[in-house]
């Protein structure tokens, strides 16, 4: 198993391009020493690292991945780049800074030549660094997050930014004065006096940042506060183990690891937040294109889609276009008032849904009107057939209920033109082949007063002529 982590470890380092001119593996770090005088007998240039070392190096680069991934995936899934989105991918290349500078003061260490010299002290730097810089970009990302577009920072944003540049002055004071860390000879990394005044400040930066979330609650979906109070979780725990003791760097792994955490929940946050407004979007056109009464297409939906199959008719398309009326419908509600009158449209409505197909059109044109386009065909057959299941239908149901309830129909027929189903035709077939909205429209209409007229609970059919022109002054 130990061999099999080993050369794990080696393939990522060949995998991301680092050189190791020589390696050797020391399970305990009090090793150290014995190895260094072993490969310094063997030439020298070897570089010495324990297991623990190669496990951070090994987790970190691991961690630059995820966090490129990341970093990608935000930049390509918002088009829009807000200053909340910007702040995100800076976190993500923070994370990926913070990774890398720590997998190299954990590579050089314990080596004593002028590269690895400058190596542990400029990676270690960068590490602090990078740590307070991050703090900012947090807070900034929460008040982003919880301030809903208000211009006023507030104290918090402002002492954690004042925080942070206290910490890079300190860092840099360090570099001179060992204040929070010191090298000895042999480029081991040491804690200094004031070590755990770099982590109160953090701290402190983290407990501001928690204040702000906290104040701004009400600001918040639940799972984006969640998301957020759960980025505070590991941090703190791996700085306060952190100060404590030192073997792993837990607190970059910690950091990061939060941060993917929060942004995966905020991904999720963010898509449920899409569906919820597409759905509402959808909700809305559809209660805008119904009539909420009976479940179809109100007038004017229906006549915009009537409207645009007539336009794209041409002489060898077939449709018929019909008017519905509930007869006596006054008289119904008068009799058994308006709860059965509505009920008898909504069965209607039912009735003329269940018979014709489903890329018919059916609208409520008004009151206890309908109006329906059968589309690709003008066959007599077919009109009858289905008329009589809707009449059929809707005398049982009047049976059943004991009441005298019955439509009259009429019907606008539009069979194809003259020769088109022979597939012969003129030229000018598509001017001789159009048909005229409007004029069906009142046709229908016209078939539908005679009905009413003559013989109630029936139906009257008008055949559309297409050889003639459709009159200027007849109109829906």
């Amino acid at each position: 198993m130990t061999e099999a982590w080993i050369f794990a470890c080696g393939f990522l380092f060949c995998h991301f391009g680092v050189t190791l001119p020589y390696l050797e593996v020391s399970w305990h770090t009090k090793e150290v020493d014995k190895f260094s005088t072993q490969a310094a007998s063997r030439g020298g240039g070897g570089r010495i690292m324990t297991v623990r070392a190669m496990f951070h190096i090994c987790m970190e680069l691991w961690g630059i991945f995820i966090c490129l991934i990341c970093a990608g995936g935000i930049f390509i899934a918002t088009p829009q780049k807000t200053r909340r989105t910007r702040i995100k991918i800076l976190m993500q290349i923070a994370c990926m800074l913070l990774l890398g500078t720590d997998a190299l003061s954990w590579y050089f260490r314990v080596d004593a030549d002028k590269t690895a010299y400058y190596m542990v002290r400029i990676s270690n730097f960068s590490v602090f660094c990078i740590n307070y810089i991050f703090m900012s970009f947090f807070a900034t990302y929460v008040w982003l997050t919880v301030s809903k577009h208000q211009h006023r920072k507030p104290a918090a944003l402002r002492a954690v930014y004042a925080l942070s540049v206290i910490g890079i002055l300190l860092l840099i004071i360090t570099q001179f004065t060992g204040l929070f860390y010191y090298f000895d000879d042999h480029n081991l990394y040491h804690r200094g006096n004031f070590y755990l005044l770099s982590q109160a400040i953090a701290v402190l930066g983290i407990a501001l940042c928690l204040f702000m979330l906290i104040s701004y609650r009400k600001n918040l979906d639940r799972i984006i506060f969640l998301s957020m109070m759960s980025f505070f979780v590991l941090p703190v725990l791996a700085t306060i183990y952190q100060a404590l003791a030192y073997s792993f760097s837990l607190q970059c792994l910690a950091i990061v690891i939060s941060t993917q955490i929060m942004f995966v929940m905020d991904t999720v946050e963010m898509n449920m937040r899409f569906h919820s407004q597409q759905a509402a979007y959808e909700k809305a056109r559809y209660e805008a294109e119904h009539d909420g009464m009976t479940g179809l297409l109100n007038k004017e939906a229906g006549w915009k889609h009537m409207r645009k199959y007539f336009d794209r008719m041409d002489s060898h398309d077939e449709a018929m276009l019909m008017f519905v009326d509930i007869d006596d419908f006054k008289t119904i509600n008068d009799t058994y008032g308006h709860t059965v009158g509505d009920f008898w449209i909504r069965e209607v409505a039912s009735q003329l849904r269940h018979i014709y197909r489903q890329d018919d059109i059916i609208c409520r044109y008004g009151g206890d009107e309908f109006i329906a386009l059968i589309r690709n065909t003008a066959s007599e057959q077919v009109l009858e057939t289905t008329l009589g299941m809707f009449f059929q239908q809707l005398a049982r149901a009047s049976e059943q209920h004991g009441q005298d309830v019955h439509c009259s129909v009429g019907v606008c027929r539009i069979a194809a033109a003259d020769g088109a189903s022979l597939g012969t035709g003129s030229a000018d077939g598509d001017a001789i082949g159009s048909v005229d909205f409007g004029q069906c429209v009142a046709q229908a209409d016209l078939a539908l007063y005679e009905t009413k007229r003559f013989s109630k609970g029936t139906f009257t059919v008008y055949n559309y002529d297409r050889s003639q022109p459709a009159p200027a002054n007849i109109r829906a």
